[in-house]
């Protein structure tokens, strides 16, 4: 029984280090017709390359106005539509290693209400490009791996109509909360896997004790 529960810990160690699939998302989730707020593209990097460039085009029913700077190594080029309304940009130059995510930020004003898709392309050390195209993923299906450069789900955003009361999910990202977020994440990790190491100690330390041979007569 003991080796089973031994075996189980270890299993549970092990399942919190695995690393989730993700996709591009852009942030909030969802807001609310003509109330100007700050999206963020995040831009996690799944494969065992970095990414190096990311081009994101905006869904036409929100009107982005205004960009951050980019993380520190990106160069930001904004693209124009014939109307020279913003219709997409693309980050260059810098690099997301292995295991980690980057947050692109900008300014916008949603004039539309309903589903608003966000495609994004992003490119990889080796020059193969990931186009986050296809069709949103449905709310609470998970994401399976459809490959280098098969297309995966686009992120969506929805556009509440006037006064209609928008979800907690449209909190407006910011790197500060973001920062915050990822502290308490790492915190509660390190708490769970210290609690689970614990009990695996507990559990060895608890096991009965080998008599020497010569002590079996007494």
């Amino acid at each position: 029984m003991r080796r089973i529960v031994v075996l189980a810990l270890a299993a549970l160690l092990a399942g919190s280090a695995a690393p989730a699939l993700a996709h591009v998302d852009v942030l909030p989730t969802e807001v609310a017709q003509g109330e100007p707020l700050q999206f963020t593209v995040r831009v996690p990097t799944e494969r065992t390359l970095a990414t190096t460039r990311v081009r994101v085009e905006f869904p036409p029913q929100i009107t982005v106005y205004s960009f951050a700077a980019p993380p520190p190594g990106w160069t930001m080029r904004p693209v124009r539509g014939p109307d020279q309304r913003f219709r997409a940009v693309v980050y260059s130059g810098g690099r997301i290693p292995v295991g980690q995510y980057a947050d692109f930020h900008m300014l916008g004003t949603p004039f539309e209400a309903g589903e608003a898709t966000w495609k994004a392309f992003q490119t990889y050390a080796d020059g193969q490009v990931k186009p986050w195209t296809a069709a949103p993923l449905p709310e609470g299906e998970e994401l399976s791996e459809t490959g280098p450069t098969d297309p995966g789900p686009a992120a969506l955003v929805t556009v509440a109509e006037p006064g209609e009361v928008v979800g907690a999910t449209a909190a407006v990202s910011t790197g500060d909360d973001d920062s915050g977020a990822a502290i308490w994440l790492g915190v509660i990790a390190i708490a769970i896997s210290a609690m689970s190491l614990l009990a695996l100690g507990f559990l060895w330390s608890t096991r009965p004790a080998k008599l020497p041979g010569g002590d079996e007569g007494a």
